[in-house]
């Protein structure tokens, strides 16, 4: 199944966004304008390592959303990962086998969910509900709901909003979470993989009849989404200095925000990678700018919420793409 064989409706979703880019540049021409110190450098560099820790926990989701799931998971696994990092690390246990761990069992534990979502038919939003619910209680039974552990050095510079990465400007976790998008784009787009991924997305029963293995699709897609948020919690680790397993909570939301406002439809097999980033850059700039406005967590959610289901409900007007394909 080539990208070029993809109805019109599809080929123009697998496009970048327009209007998400205009979005961008509106939102920021408006905090420059309204709200002091919105442009200066140093708010920009904040906004980028804050846009990257959501970005790459929203990579995950996009995929399952790809595949017509939403993992619930995310805020659990980012906790998780932020946990284990600065707990292993506290009791003295080298970086690299820190990483492996994080990084394996957030893919074990997204991969388990993959599976009995397909081998059961269950709803991912329950699977991934009750798979968090368990990875928070097993975490909070580790630690015993306190702060543990510390940062390694290397990770608090790597995650700092004043760092550089070389002769480019920004700190290194920012150019690494481009350069995942950019992969995962490129898998999307140019490979075999990336277009089982969207066969499963827009049509199962069609996919099936492509020889395309549902199951393995939906397992690896969301054992990804897993590694990813297990991988943002690693990284978080650097910037809140200790494990701390709430500090996934506000992703719940605003990962699923992020890649249904870079215009993804939650209804699987419209969306890209590139969206995805343009809607976490869209988010991060409105969060920020309502922050600047002084409006309160809630107003913040309101707002978020109402622009969310303007957008959501403009997909009631597109004509599946499973009765295409």
């Amino acid at each position: 199944m080539r990208a070029r064989n993809l109805p019109a409706d599809l080929r123009g979703h697998l496009a970048s966004g327009p209007a998400q880019i205009l979005t961008i540049v509106a939102v920021f021409l408006i905090g420059r304008s309204t709200v002091v110190g919105y442009s200066d450098w140093t708010s920009v560099q904040a906004m980028a390592v804050l846009a990257a820790f959501l970005g790459i926990a929203a990579m995950g989701q996009t995929l399952v959303v790809l595949v017509g799931g939403i993992d619930l998971s995310v805020p659990a696994l980012i906790g998780a990962g932020n946990v284990m990092t600065a707990k292993l690390t506290g009791q003295g246990m080298s970086s690299p086998v820190v990483i492996l761990l994080v990084l394996a069992c957030g893919f074990a534990v997204g991969a388990l969910s993959g599976f009995i979502t397909d081998r059961w038919n269950v709803p991912a939003l329950v699977v991934t509900l009750a798979t968090g619910s368990v990875v928070g209680g097993v975490v909070l039974l580790w630690t015993d709901a306190t702060l543990t552990g510390s940062a390694p050095e290397w990770l608090t510079r790597f995650t700092s909003s004043s760092a550089s990465t070389g002769p480019v400007p920004l700190a290194p976790v920012v150019v690494a979470w481009l350069a995942l998008a950019a992969a995962a784009e490129f898998v999307l787009r140019r490979t075999a993989a990336g277009r089982k991924l969207y066969a499963q997305g827009v049509n199962p029963r069609a996919a099936r009849l492509m020889l395309v293995s549902g199951r393995s699709v939906t397992t690896l897609a969301f054992a990804c989404s897993g590694l990813l948020a297990a991988l943002a919690g690693l990284l978080l680790t650097g910037f809140t200095g200790a494990g701390l397993f709430d500090v996934g909570a506000p992703y719940l939301f605003s990962a699923v925000a992020a890649v249904v406002m870079g215009g993804n439809s939650l209804l699987g097999g419209r969306g890209n990678m590139l969206r995805c980033v343009l809607g976490v850059l869209v988010l991060t700039e409105l969060t920020t700018l309502l922050v600047g406005f002084s409006l309160s967590a809630a107003a913040q959610q309101a707002v978020l919420g109402a622009l969310i289901v303007i957008v959501v409900a403009s997909y009631g007007r597109e004509q599946p793409l499973g009765s295409q394909i």
